[in-house]
């Protein structure tokens, strides 16, 4: 009769037997940065993978290579983690450790969020060669140092109630224990992930006997101190380990597509970070057709696809395959005799990755077509920082392509079978602000911070913008006027005719100049004029400075006069709204103190606020703003919109309110900086029973601008506080042929219809629904 443990152990899909072990891969005769499809390095810029180990090429505080497709579960049972260490670094230098984390956890219990942000226990050997688990520490004479040839093995085995008992055994290549530590832990502090770690920063002295607390301090990130490490040969064994394959991650990460009408595919397969020395060939399989082959882009590890006359009308599998790995996913035809929906997101903070329930919820909504108005990373997701250089680097480049590769991560599954666009802003080019100034690079004699960014022009290299420009817009068909900017970098400005949708798609940021230098009087610090008494109504028109420029105003001229065969709609995508519809406090001269505004309860209402002049909204500069709107109106398009981290619907003023197109700007999927629109005055001409900040309204600039609904942050009683306070969410527009309507509703980050009441609905103010033919709002 079969023990009803091991009855049970048989039973979970992956569980290890006792005597089975599990090796993940790595290889063995190249060079690359990516460690593996069975990995996750963090970061990536501080690993390759070289004589088939991981090695740790950068210091730092917590550089770890998480193991993504195993880990120890809740049942009881033994488990044993083993892997090779040797020291690279001549010196250990800081209070690091080398060794394992385990029972790498993070709030969401989603394993990508525990393998990017994920917290646990250490065990390994400290910077004096001491050897630890937890707060303990091994008696006796520490190892010599340096630590080469040094195997590390995690083992434990159930005690009596729910206590472990945890062994750390220190060996040489033959196998003799070289010292060893032992102590017992708490059951709740195994369950997770597992990391191999070389950190210049001290684990946390973690009480393993007591239960896992709630919340558990992380290893600091710092860069400083020495010790570089190769590790390798991980093997992991034993019945509390689950194999969970199904959770490697590439080499082809994700893919992007969009099919227009005239039956052009352009499909993006986003792979791993291969060595740039590396040829790799990927091919793209439709059925009927022969096999299409690309090469992999080496700066930005895309291979983008071109296939003709397609039918547009139809459903069409499609097989991807690189380096031995194989994505499948299906190119989906415009809809036709129903409504088209949309759904549009922007800003993403890493707070809530992997965003698993506005996945869902936008998976209820069932969208045809997805967009993403920029600010797809922000300096802070992933953790570890940036890494500039206005030089070409490809450390520069990991570290953008991990931080992305989370984005990739989060919206995989619907990407797979929904076309898309992907616009690239500010903080995707690791700007904070961005006046791209033609293309020009931007000052960094000073540095990378405000001085470089309002200097304008682009202060990372021209090879990393266009990685980014290729690995967010590689699936946008050709640009419209594909000739580089004088620097060399690249362009996407294009247009795009979907069913009855005919978008056309603009950088509002790429060509924009910078208002610093053209307005010396305003003493502009950071995008913000600080100069007392300086009137941005009266002085900040500067009739030559751009906004699209002169390429974009000339392709825009001509899309808007020459709609695509069978379109029904118009619409413009780009990253920020042709306005600045946020308010500040009378006596704040920047946006600055932002983060550490209180973000008021529903029901109360900011005191003095006012239009405040952000020269990094669209707001600004005056002249070509309204040639820009001019050619909007003349298209009778609705403009889809996001970056301002607050969800807005409103109408642009071109002579007079209301004679201009209708905007609408995605909240934030998550942020640190909650903007709101909350004026002292209350708008003109509002609708009947509408609240006071809706109504006609100028903007610090004196745009004429008519706000419909705004979605502002409030403190709601909903945890985590520091999203769901922020009014985050997502857009969600419905194109009705038939009628000509379009309904435009910005929804909450935890809503959907499928959701119980009142979580089944948008945000208040919304819907908003408008005839874009007659530039009328109908209900």
């Amino acid at each position: 009769m079969i023990p009803r443990l091991i009855f049970l152990l048989l039973a979970l899909p992956g569980i290890l037997a006792a005597e089975e072990k599990f090796v993940p891969d790595i290889a063995a005769n190249v060079t690359r940065p990516w460690p593996g499809k069975d990995y996750w390095a963090n970061p990536a810029e501080d690993w390759h993978t070289a004589k088939g180990r991981l090695e740790n090429t950068f210091s730092g505080g917590n550089r770890n290579v998480v193991l993504l497709s195993a880990e120890v579960t809740a049942e009881k049972g033994t488990f044993n983690a083993r892997f090779l260490l040797d020291q690279i670094s001549f010196e250990l230098f800081g209070d690091g450790f080398v060794g394992i984390q385990a029972g790498l956890r993070a709030p969401s219990g989603d394993y990508r969020e525990a393998a990017v942000l994920g917290t646990g226990f250490s065990a390994g050997i400290d910077f004096t060669g001491r050897a630890f688990i937890g707060k303990t520490k091994a008696t006796g004479e520490p190892l010599p140092l340096p630590l080469r040839g040094i195997v590390l093995e995690l083992k434990g085995e159930p005690a009596e109630g729910d206590l472990y008992e945890l062994d750390l055994l220190v060996q040489d290549a033959t196998g003799k224990i070289l010292r060893s530590v032992s102590t017992r832990a708490h059951s709740s502090w195994l369950p997770g992930l597992v990391a191999m770690t070389a950190s210049t920063q001290p684990a946390p002295a973690a009480d393993l006997a007591a239960p896992r607390p709630a919340q558990l301090p992380p290893i600091s990130q710092k860069r400083e101190g020495e010790g570089r490490f190769g590790l390798s040969k991980l093997e992991i064994s034993g019945s509390k380990f689950q194999r969970l394959p199904e959770r490697a991650f590439g080499p082809i990460l994700w893919t992007t597509y969009t099919l227009d009408n005239d039956g052009t595919l352009c499909l993006l397969a986003q792979a791993a970070p291969f060595a740039r020395s590396e040829r790799i060939e990927a091919e793209l399989v439709l059925p009927g057709r022969s096999p299409v082959s690309a090469v992999l882009d080496p700066a930005s590890r895309t291979a983008r696809f071109r296939v003709l006359r397609m039918d547009p009308s139809k459903e069409t599998p499609f097989e991807v395959k690189l380096a031995g790995d194989s994505y499948k996913g299906v190119i989906r035809p415009a809809p036709s005799g129903r409504p088209l929906k949309i759904a549009s997101l922007s800003c993403n903070d890493s707070t809530g990755f992997p965003h698993a329930d506005l996945v869902a919820n936008i998976r209820t909504q069932a969208p045809d077509f997805i967009t993403f108005h920029g600010d797809q990373i922000y300096e802070g997701i992933g953790g570890y920082g940036l890494v500039y250089d206005h030089r070409p680097s490809d450390r520069a480049l990991l570290s953008y392509l991990r931080k992305y590769a989370m984005h990739g991560w989060t919206w995989r599954e619907i990407l797979r079978d929904t076309p898309s666009v992907t616009l690239p802003d500010d903080h995707d080019v690791f700007h904070g602000n961005l006046w791209g100034a033609g293309g020009n690079p931007s000052d960094t004699s000073r540095g990378y911070g405000n001085s470089s960014q309002d200097s304008g022009g682009y202060k990372m290299s021209v090879e990393f913008v266009n990685a980014v420009h290729r690995t967010q817009t590689g699936n946008l068909p050709d640009p419209a006027d594909p000739s580089p900017c004088r620097s060399g970098m690249s362009v996407y400005f294009t247009r795009h005719a979907w069913g009855p949708l005919d978008f056309v798609i603009l950088a509002d940021r790429q060509f924009k100049s910078a208002p610093k230098a053209l307005l010396p009087a305003a003493e502009i610090e950071n995008g913000w004029p600080q100069a007392k008494d300086w009137d941005p109504r009266t002085a900040a028109d500067v009739a030559d400075a751009d906004l699209l420029g002169i390429r974009q105003e000339t392709y825009l001229a001509r899309w808007a006069k020459t709609p695509a065969k069978d379109a029904k709609f118009r619409i413009a995508l780009s990253q920020s709204p042709f306005c600045a519809p946020q308010t500040l406090p009378v006596d704040m001269k920047s946006d600055a103190g932002v983060p550490d505004l209180k973000v008021l309860r529903p029901g109360e209402y900011a005191p003095d606020d006012e239009p405040k002049p952000d020269f990094d909204t669209n707001g600004w500069p005056g002249a070509a703003r309204l040639r820009t709107l001019k050619m909007l109106a003349e298209a009778k398009a609705v403009h889809l919109t996001g970056d301002q981290h607050l969800g807005s619907t409103g109408q642009y003023g071109l002579e007079s309110w209301g004679d201009g197109s209708f905007w609408i700007s995605s909240p934030a999927t998550a942020n640190v900086w909650p903007r709101r629109w909350m004026p002292a005055a209350e708008g003109k001409n509002r609708r009947p029973g509408a609240p006071k900040w809706t109504g006609d309204f100028e903007d610090a600039f004196g745009n004429k601008i008519s706000i419909h609904a705004v979605a502002n942050p409030h403190d709601i009683d909903r945890e985590p506080a520091r999203l769901f306070d922020r009014a985050v969410g997502y857009t969600l527009t419905t194109w009705d042929p038939a009628s000509g309507k379009v309904r435009l509703e910005n929804w909450p980050y935890w809503a959907s219809p499928a959701k119980p009441a009142p979580d089944n609905q948008p945000y208040p103010g919304w819907p908003v629904v408008i005839d874009p033919a007659s530039g009328k709002r109908v209900e």
